[in-house]
């Protein structure tokens, strides 16, 4: 029997704590600030609790944790630290889906030194990325090999069928979280050398690519140059971890970042304008017309779409980015029946001993169900569940700060992930040389 704590109550939690309830001796409380989310996904389920808290006051959460065997924090990141002190004031393990902050690696010793395991990155991007990469760096590095190239894209969209306007995205969750990533500079490792692209040019460095029989394109993430010591691979000349998108996708955002509605302040006064004058006066000119020869025809008319360039009022927001989020929600979801689907690959480039070079691709295509859990849901709430339930179980055994990089996590959690459909399928092939394109530039 394992009691869990499970902070959050959004769409990821609902398949991480259907996955815990299949032991029928395992218990599970949710919490939330808002007592009416927690209560919605506990009264799902039998026997699930359900707790109102607020989780930036860590006097306030720790005492909760007293009576439980394990923290899940399905928050926002930056609320992670804070649970995760509590955790380890409280000699609880812990487990979060996402990235590791460095707010959380100042906990590494007080992990350490309380005996408690806290998972960070164990949901899709990051997490099953991980796990995927890494047993092919392993399995390279046993036969005496180096990978020499790693390339890693992986998208939320939605199904080809569902992919029914300009933007070729949709949104089941705020998209502000998805336009402030595009904000970030990029590193990566190209032919050995570190290459970056700044914020104002991420969109257009966007290169065609092609995965399962699909026409995308991609952008970098972040910083892509750690993972030569991340996943220990210092022979390797060339890493880009990045995003899948459908075409069209980064012109049109390109555009509005261009026009300013990425912007986060603006002394422009939105209440009561219309977004043609709004976006007029954001720009510094007399009518929208001004703006079609800055943009292309595609851009235009993606942005005329979403009603950039309508009458309809804009409302009252705290900046550009808030107004347009609100355009992005009102045109941008899933309709009944819609599914979503998430792609994720990586590309290897592996020298053999013998100088000899081959390649291998391991790609996961997971769709969404109808009635059932979304793609993301699942392939972020499975991967921290089965975390939960080994770490619960005493089969991830080490202590402090851990991250999936190693074969006693990310085995059994692929086995596992496998029982429920979600496989990362790879194929060995010769080299070839179009096989990297996205290298060539």
């Amino acid at each position: 029997m394992a009691n869990f704590l499970v902070f959050g109550a959004g769409f990821v939690a609902e398949p991480l704590v259907e996955y815990l309830l299949r032991r029928s001796d395992n218990k599970v409380t949710v919490v939330s600030h808002i007592l009416e989310e927690a209560q919605a996904l506990a009264n799902k389920f039998s026997g699930v609790k359900a707790i109102q808290a607020d989780v930036t006051d860590q006097a306030q959460i720790e005492p909760l944790m007293a009576d439980y065997d394990m923290v899940v924090s399905l928050v926002p990141a930056t609320l992670h630290p804070v649970i995760a002190k509590a955790a380890i004031a409280q000699k609880k393990n812990m487990v979060t889906a996402s990235y590791e902050s460095p707010a959380m690696r100042e906990l590494k010793q007080q992990a350490l030194d309380a005996g408690v395991t806290i998972l960070n990155e164990i949901g899709l991007d990051p997490g099953i990325d991980h796990l995927s990469a890494m047993k092919i760096i392993d399995q390279a590095h046993a036969n005496n090999e180096k990978v020499i190239s790693f390339v890693s894209w992986c998208g939320g969209l939605p199904s080809p069928q569902d992919n029914d306007n300009p933007l070729g995205y949709k949104f089941s969750w705020a998209p502000k979280g998805v336009l402030l990533a595009l904000l970030n500079d990029a590193l990566f490792l190209h032919n050995g050398k570190v290459e970056r692209v700044v914020a104002k040019e991420l969109l257009k460095w966007a290169k065609p690519l092609q995965a399962n029989g699909l026409e995308l394109e991609g952008y970098p993430n972040r910083d892509s140059t750690g993972y030569q010591e991340i996943y220990g691979i210092p022979e390797a000349q060339n890493i880009i971890r990045g995003t899948f998108r459908y075409s069209g996708f980064c012109e049109i955002i390109q555009a509005a970042k261009d026009l300013n509605l990425l912007d986060s302040e603006s002394d422009v006064v939105m209440q009561d304008s219309v977004w043609s004058d709004y976006i007029s006066r954001l720009n510094e000119v007399n009518s929208v017309d001004e703006l079609k020869d800055q943009l292309s025809e595609s851009a235009w008319q993606g942005l005329e779409w979403l009603g950039c360039f309508s009458e309809q009022n804009v409302g009252k927001h705290v900046g550009p980015i808030d107004a347009f989020c609100s355009l992005l929600v009102k045109k941008l979801g899933y309709s009944q029946g819609q599914v979503d689907m998430v792609l994720l690959q990586h590309k290897f480039e592996i020298e053999k001993a013998d100088g000899s070079r081959y390649h291998i691709a391991s790609t996961l295509q997971e769709f969404g169900e109808v009635g059932g859990y979304s793609a993301m849901s699942k392939t972020v709430g499975y991967p921290a569940a089965i975390a939960c339930q080994l770490i619960a179980d005493g089969k991830i055994a080490r202590k402090g700060l851990v991250l999936p990089m190693t074969e006693d996590i990310y085995a059994p959690i692929l086995d596992l992930l496998e029982k429920e459909g979600v496989v990362c399928k790879e194929q060995v092939m010769d080299a070839d040389s179009s096989f990297l394109s996205e290298l060539d530039y």
